[in-house]
C-alpha cells in the first residue's frame, strides 16, 4: 500500500511538473529580455575603459565582462523563486493533488529553469567574446579571451548552482509570504535594515559579504556545490515541513 502511495505521489508530481513548465512558459521568454539587455549594457563596456599614450602611440582598452549577464539572470532566478512560491497552489487546483507533490513538482519545476538560467547566461557571455572580436578593430585577443571546453563546463556548472540557491532563496521566501503576509513588509526591512545598521557601525555589510564569500571564496566545485546543495535542500525542507504543518492544522 506504501508503494502504491509513492508511486501516485510521484506520478502526480511529475504530471503537475510538467503543467508548470508549460503554464510559466513565459518566465523563460522573461530570461531571454533579460539576457538581451545585459548583454547590450556589455557591450558597451561591463566594467570600465581606460586610456594613455607613449610617444606618437596611444592606447583605448575598454574591459568587457559577462557579469551583469550572471548577475541579472541570478536575479531573475530569485523572482521566479518567489512566482513560483506565488502561483504553485493555485495551479495545482486542477490535480487531485496535496501540498508534498505541489512542492515537489515546483522544486523539479526551479531546478529546471536553474540549469536553462545557467547554460544560456554562460553561452550569452560566450557570444559577447564572439561578438568582440568580429566588430571592435584591432582587438587584442590575450590568453583569457577565448575559453577552454573544460573552463566553459566549469562556468556552466557554477552559474546553474548559484541559480539553484537564489531560487530556493526566493521560493521560501515566496512561501514565508504565503504564509503570513506581514513577511511582504519583514523580510525587506530585515534585510535592509541589517545592511543600513551594519553599514553604518562597521563600514561595511558584513553578513552580506559573509555570506557570499562563504560560497564564492570556496576553490573546491565538489565542496561548493556541497554548500549549494545542502543550503537548498534546508530551505526547501523548510518549506515542505511548514506545508504539512499547516494542512494538519487544516
Amino acid at each position: 500500500m506504501m508503494f502504491l502511495t509513492e508511486t501516485n505521489l510521484m506520478s502526480v508530481a511529475k504530471t503537475q511538473y510538467r503543467y508548470k513548465i508549460k503554464a510559466n512558459a513565459g518566465m523563460f521568454v522573461i530570461l531571454i529580455a533579460v539576457q538581451l539587455l545585459a548583454f547590450l549594457l556589455s557591450l558597451n563596456g561591463g566594467v570600465g575603459t581606460s586610456a594613455g599614450g607613449f610617444d606618437s602611440i596611444t592606447y583605448n582598452i575598454k574591459y568587457i565582462s559577462g557579469d551583469i549577464i550572471i548577475v541579472l539572470t541570478l536575479i531573475w532566478a530569485l523572482g521566479i523563486g518567489i512566482s513560483t512560491a506565488g502561483s504553485g497552489f493555485k495551479m495545482d487546483f486542477t490535480f487531485i493533488s496535496n501540498r508534498v507533490s505541489s512542492h515537489l513538482s515546483s522544486i523539479a519545476f526551479l531546478l529546471t529553469a536553474a540549469v536553462v538560467g545557467g547554460v544560456t547566461a554562460t553561452l550569452c557571455g560566450i557570444l559577447l567574446r564572439v561578438v568582440m572580436y568580429y566588430t571592435q578593430n584591432g582587438v587584442d585577443t590575450g590568453s583569457g579571451f577565448w575559453i577552454a571546453p573544460l573552463s566553459l563546463l566549469t562556468g556552466i556548472f557554477a552559474t546553474t548552482l548559484y541559480a539553484v540557491l537564489t531560487s530556493s532563496i526566493g521560493y521560501f521566501a515566496g512561501m514565508l509570504v504565503q504564509r503570513n503576509r506581514v513577511f511582504i513588509v519583514l523580510l525587506p526591512v530585515l534585510f535592509f535594515g541589517t545592511l543600513f545598521v551594519e553599514a553604518r557601525s562597521t563600514g561595511q555589510a558584513q553578513t552580506l559579504i559573509s555570506a557570499i564569500e562563504f560560497f564564492s571564496k570556496e576553490n573546491s566545485q565538489a565542496f561548493f556545490a556541497l554548500k549549494v546543495i545542502l543550503v537548498s535542500a534546508f530551505l526547501y525542507g523548510c518549506v515542505i515541513l511548514f506545508s504539512n504543518r499547516m494542512e494538519v492544522r487544516k
